[in-house]
C-alpha cells in the first residue's frame, strides 16, 4: 500500500502538468500571409533586397511587399483578418500577425504598416480581445470587430469604410496634435490638404473615393486551393504611437 503522501504528490504533479499544457495552448503563435494572386509587377523584401513575388508564396510577420504600375497583389491573412489587396504602386509591411485560441474564440493581433499607395481589405467580425490596425505616415486606423468590415486606405491617410466602422487617430504633421475620429459604413475620413490651416473631416463616401479593386485569379483559376498557412516564430512587435490618446 502506497503512503497517502505519495498519492497527494502524484495528484499535484498531474494538476501541474495539465496547467502547463493548458497555458501553452493559449500562448500566441505567429501567423502568416499567403499570396493568392499577382497581377503585373510584384516584389517582396528578402534579406534587405527586393525579389520577384509569385502566387502561393508564404510571407512571415515583418515581411514587406510592393507593387508596380498597373499591378496588384492579393493576400490571404487567414485567421488574422481574411484578405488584403495591394493596388498599384503600393508598399505594405506585415508588421505583426499574432493569433491564439482561448476556448472557442480565436484572438488575433494584426498590425499593418502602409508606406505608399493604397490597400483594400476585408475583415470578418472579431472578438473585443482582437486588434486590427493599419498604420500610415500620419494615421492609425483601428477597425471595430462588432461586424464584418471592408475598407480602403491610402498612405496619405484617406480611409473609406464600405462595411463596418473604425476609429482613426490622426497626427497633424504640422502641429503634431493627435485627434481621433469615428468612421462608419459608407463614410470617408479625409485628411486636410493644408494641415496647418485645417482639420481632417469625416463625410459620406463620394464617387472616386474608392478605387476599384478587382480580385486577381489564382493559378488554376478562381477556387484553386491556396498554399497552407505556416506559423513562424518570433513575431515583430508593434508599438502604436496612439496609445494613451483618449477616444
Amino acid at each position: 500500500m502506497k503512503p497517502a503522501g505519495s498519492f497527494s504528490k502524484l495528484a499535484a504533479y498531474g494538476v501541474a502538468v495539465a496547467a502547463i499544457i493548458l497555458a501553452s495552448s493559449a500562448q500566441a503563435a505567429a501567423g502568416s500571409a499567403v499570396v493568392q494572386g499577382v497581377k503585373g509587377t510584384a516584389q517582396h523584401a528578402v534579406g534587405g533586397s527586393w525579389e520577384t513575388l509569385t502566387a502561393n508564396t508564404v510571407l512571415a510577420p515583418g515581411a514587406a511587399v510592393r507593387t508596380g504600375v498597373n499591378s496588384q497583389i492579393d493576400l490571404s491573412l487567414g485567421a488574422n483578418g481574411k484578405s488584403v489587396m495591394l493596388l498599384e504602386n503600393t508598399t505594405l509591411e506585415l508588421t505583426t500577425l499574432n493569433r491564439s485560441r482561448t476556448g472557442l474564440d480565436v484572438v488575433f493581433e494584426t498590425f499593418l504598416t502602409l508606406q505608399t499607395g493604397t490597400i483594400h481589405g476585408e475583415v470578418k467580425k472579431f472578438s473585443e480581445a482582437s486588434k486590427y490596425e493599419v498604420k500610415t505616415p500620419h494615421t492609425i486606423v483601428g477597425l471595430k470587430g462588432d461586424e464584418d468590415s471592408e475598407y480602403q486606405i491610402s498612405a496619405d491617410g484617406k480611409t473609406s469604410l464600405l462595411r463596418g466602422s473604425a476609429v482613426i487617430a490622426y497626427t497633424n504633421p504640422s502641429s503634431q496634435l493627435v485627434t481621433t475620429s469615428t468612421v462608419g459604413k459608407n463614410q470617408s475620413f479625409v485628411p486636410p490638404i493644408d494641415p496647418s490651416a485645417a482639420a481632417p473631416s469625416v463625410r459620406p463616401t463620394q464617387s472616386g473615393d474608392v478605387t476599384p479593386a478587382n480580385s486577381v485569379p489564382r493559378p488554376g483559376g478562381f477556387g484553386a486551393p491556396a498554399a497552407p498557412v505556416v506559423a513562424v516564430k518570433e513575431p515583430v512587435q508593434f508599438v502604436s504611437p496612439a496609445v494613451g490618446v483618449s477616444q
